[in-house]
């Protein structure tokens, strides 16, 4: 028997998320028909919002009017953490353990997945802290897998030579391969505290 079309269109759809495959998507599919009429207008609601999010120019950070981050005045201009992504932002956010400014890179440079300087946000990183002489040290806080230590190393070497930029690294308390939005508050709360020096030992 043919599957119902409007069903299929709702696992196609569901499909297009990541990490959802065909199965996961039919159990979706089936259980949105088992809702009620008031929670599917609350979701297609949510998703006709969701289209108006905007992405903060200057740190990555998702917002509805304002972005939150650049436009707290207490935070700290001296300290930039540098993540991979706006999700890793809302992660070290919720650890309420660094209270200084951001930027996503929008990836990590990968040469299996085409990633590379100027498909990421690395030259916009570069031209920020450029202009921005408030910022005194770039936090890296990036993946733990090769990916992620080819570009902690990239941006490293760039600043190597320049004494008014500390370069640190969040402490290795996180397992290799996982990224920051998976991680627990205590365990990003500790690899920012124990973060490292990492000027002249990126080599390492």
């Amino acid at each position: 028997m043919e599957q119902i079309k409007t069903i299929t269109k709702l696992i196609e759809s569901y499909k297009k998320l990541p990490t959802i495959g065909s199965k996961t998507a039919e159990r979706l599919a089936y259980a949105t028909l088992n809702l009620s009429k008031e929670d599917v207008d609350l979701f297609i609601s949510s998703l006709q919002d969701a289209k108006n999010v905007k992405r903060c120019p200057n740190c990555g950070m998702f917002f509805d009017n304002c972005c939150p981050i650049c436009s707290d005045h207490t935070r700290d201009k001296k300290t930039l953490l540098v993540v991979s992504n706006s999700k890793d932002i809302l992660a070290i956010e919720k650890a309420e353990v660094y209270h200084g400014r951001y930027f996503a890179l929008n990836g990590t440079l990968s040469a299996i997945h085409s990633r590379t300087v100027e498909t990421t946000l690395i030259k916009n990183l570069f031209e920020l802290v450029d202009a921005d002489k408030d910022i005194k040290e770039i936090i890296l806080a990036l993946e733990t897998d090769l990916d992620g230590e080819i570009t902690s190393s990239y941006i490293a070497k760039h600043y190597q030579d320049n004494s008014n930029i500390k370069i640190t690294k969040i402490a290795y308390g996180i397992p290799l391969g996982t990224s920051i939005e998976y991680l627990d508050q205590m365990t990003i709360s500790q690899a920012i505290k124990g973060r490292r020096y990492i000027k002249e030992d990126d080599e390492e």
